[in-house]
């Protein structure tokens, strides 16, 4: 098999999101653990009104890949139309987006470097763009950045493919501050770059790149980083146990748990990757986390009790290359199988406490899903976008329209009744899914 096909995976993990909430300023800051975990993905997470949605970072406000609008059309008998398309360049970041603003990132054809983009979400209007040097690194794949740019309050923090750190004014694009990870953790670029979308906890921005690194948000300066694996290309989830924060961090050498409060690894569990390619995002639920990844490794459930990881299930029935699965009333939803071998690959229910596959269905090859309390959103790896029933009881497909016709493994993200659709060869493009009518 060929290492490329892992690394796309992980690029794109890096780079998708989902969700939405409120469009208030301060509540894009985070400040306490807890406001983006037992609480916040509840599904009893209210609604946000007409207009009021955001997404301001990878997995979106609730850091668990559902969004929380009800307003948006189920009715596709006849297609919603794709309003308008953008050229962002060459990769796999999915979008933020809060405050009127909507952010991504890519790498324009036939250039040296990578670009930052701040765009109108309603019409796909440039606001401003901020380029700088940067590789494209397409060894086996397209290349291009694969984190998702996070706001937080008046600022936007990106991951470049190279490994650098940048805090820029989300008004006007002025960079604040600049870390090189190479540089301060001493390390080599890795095979496939970085890929890890920042992550905010009070005033720091976490990232993973083997070691997982504390910076503080005023100065850029690392306060604190953790004993080195070898970097993964996936971003961590954060999660609360017993009143205390922690990191799950999948990195190439296995899943490391961190204590936010003393900064330090405090658990680990082996999961090695072929061609060292583990790319997604954990996922925690009520004292267990889940890990998937590709090449015919599959799936774990393992408890957490504060001190250590124990298995409570394994199995090949969820074998995430790329794109992390969505958790929804005790059920996983997720492609299982590689993107090279996509006539293989299913859309697969699997039961979390158990690790039963309860229904599989064929078609869309190596795609990328999203939620919604009552639909899974889906892109295909051909350029389709997909809602269909999300529930254990089998797959039904309320509809789908063509969006592009390029390689598209980015996850769909849905805001204010628009939903984004990202190609890895440079389109950007909105889908209007408002009630007909009502836009």
């Amino acid at each position: 098999m060929c290492r490329c096909f892992g690394w796309f995976f992980s690029l794109l993990l890096t780079g998708m999101a989902l969700g939405c909430g409120n469009t208030s300023p301060v509540a894009l800051v985070v400040t306490n653990a807890s406001e983006y975990t037992e609480e916040a993905k509840s599904a009893t997470s209210p609604a946000p009104g007409v207009g009021e949605a955001l997404w301001p970072w990878w997995r979106g406000p609730h850091l668990d890949g559902i969004s929380r609008e009800n307003s948006y059309r189920t009715d596709w008998s006849m297609e919603p139309p794709v309003t308008w398309k953008q050229e962002i360049g060459i990769g796999y970041s999915s979008v933020s987006v809060a405050q009127g603003k909507l952010f991504t990132m890519g790498h324009p054809r036939e250039t040296d470097t990578e670009t930052i983009w701040c765009l109108h979400p309603e019409t796909g209007e440039r606001i401003w763009s901020v380029s700088y040097p940067c590789a494209l690194l397409n060894h086996l794949h397209k290349g291009g950045p694969g984190a998702t740019p996070t706001i937080a309050g008046e600022f936007v923090y990106t991951n470049s493919r190279e490994g650098e750190i940048r805090k820029l004014d989300a008004k006007t694009g002025e960079i604040v501050w600049l870390l090189d990870l190479r540089k301060e953790l001493q390390i080599d670029l890795p095979e496939w770059g970085f890929t890890c979308s920042p992550l905010i906890h009070g005033n720091e921005v976490l990232v993973e790149a083997g070691s997982v690194v504390g910076i503080d948000q005023e100065t850029g300066r690392v306060t604190w980083k953790t004993e080195p694996h070898m970097p993964g290309y996936g971003t961590p989830e954060r999660f609360v146990f017993a009143g205390k924060p922690y990191l799950a961090a999948l990195n190439n050498d296995g899943l490391s748990v961190i204590d936010l409060t003393r900064k330090e690894e405090i658990a680990f569990h082996e999961w090695p990757s072929p061609y060292n390619t583990n790319a997604t995002t954990p996922l925690w639920q009520d004292g267990q986390l889940f890990v998937s990844t590709g090449y015919n490794i599959g799936c774990v459930l393992l408890n957490f009790d504060g001190v250590s990881l124990s298995p409570e299930w394994q199995n090949k029935e969820m074998r995430n290359h790329m794109n992390s699965c969505v958790l929804h009333q005790g059920y996983l939803y997720g492609f299982d199988g590689n993107s090279h071998s996509r006539r293989t690959v299913t859309l697969n229910c699997v039961e979390w406490s158990t690790g039963r596959l309860v229904w599989s269905q064929p078609g869309m090859g190596c795609g990328a899903v999203s939620a919604t309390l009552e639909h899974l959103l889906i892109t295909s790896d051909e350029g389709e976008l997909i809602l269909a029933d999300l529930s254990p009881q089998g797959y039904r497909e309320v509809g789908r329209v063509r969006v592009m016709n390029e390689q598209c493994w980015t996850v769909p993200v849905l805001c204010n009744n628009l939903v984004y659709c990202r190609g890895a060869d440079g389109t950007l493009a909105c889908v209007d899914v408002h009630p007909q009518g009502n836009r």
